[in-house]
């Protein structure tokens, strides 16, 4: 159960990673517009992927990498997913009230930086997944 909450992990880095880089990097990233346009559209698909990265969280928080203990053994992806979840849920949230996106999503230097910080804990996972940081 663990190498599949390892694998949901990296993924969901990566992909809401590359959410987070499409504004900064539109040509090289333009696969990515159209998630981008449906998340911002549809606030069922945002609550479908804050949701999962919620659950990927918990699960590897329970289900970490051997040797690593319970809860300690996989903390920073773990913390990573759930502040990513978070973070692609606040860019991507539209203002009903005015019809546009909110303040957060025209930073885009906070949005990149996010995009990497959270792009290079997924290269790190996936390089090293047995390393646990005590």
């Amino acid at each position: 159960m663990s190498l599949q909450f390892y694998i949901l992990s990296i993924t969901y880095l990566i992909f809401s990673s590359l959410l987070l880089l499409v504004d900064s990097y539109r040509r090289g990233l333009s696969f990515m517009l159209k998630a981008k346009s449906k998340l911002k559209d549809d606030e069922k698909k945002r609550n479908e992927l804050f949701l999962g990265g919620i659950l990927i969280a918990l699960g590897k928080l329970f289900f970490p990498i051997a040797p690593g203990p319970i809860i300690i053994g996989d903390l920073l992806p773990a913390a990573a997913v759930l502040t990513e979840s978070f973070s692609v849920r606040m860019f991507y949230k539209s203002s009903e009230a005015e019809g546009t996106a909110s303040p957060i999503v025209q930073n885009k230097k906070k949005s990149k930086r996010l995009g990497f910080i959270f792009l290079s804990i997924a290269v790190i996972h996936f390089l090293f997944p047995r390393f646990v940081m005590l």
